[in-house]
């Protein structure tokens, strides 16, 4: 999935629960700005907090990551 696609997947999810992205992640104890980055493919999420960051946004968005 490319990044354009991770977006749209992302941005409906999030209008169909009614949130924006910074509300969703606060409630979830994500960084935002690893977040960001994980959408945005400058981090892969292998190892430490952005293994968990992508790990709980693959509960709520499904696989939207390539390994």
């Amino acid at each position: 999935m490319n990044i354009d696609q991770r977006k749209k997947v992302i941005d409906a999810k999030l209008l169909d629960m009614g949130e924006t992205f910074i509300s969703w992640a606060n409630k979830n104890g994500l960084h935002q700005r690893i977040a960001t980055d994980l959408i945005d493919g400058k981090l892969r999420g292998t190892r430490g907090v952005a293994l968990e960051n992508r790990q709980k946004m693959e509960i709520t968005f499904g696989l939207i990551f390539d390994d």
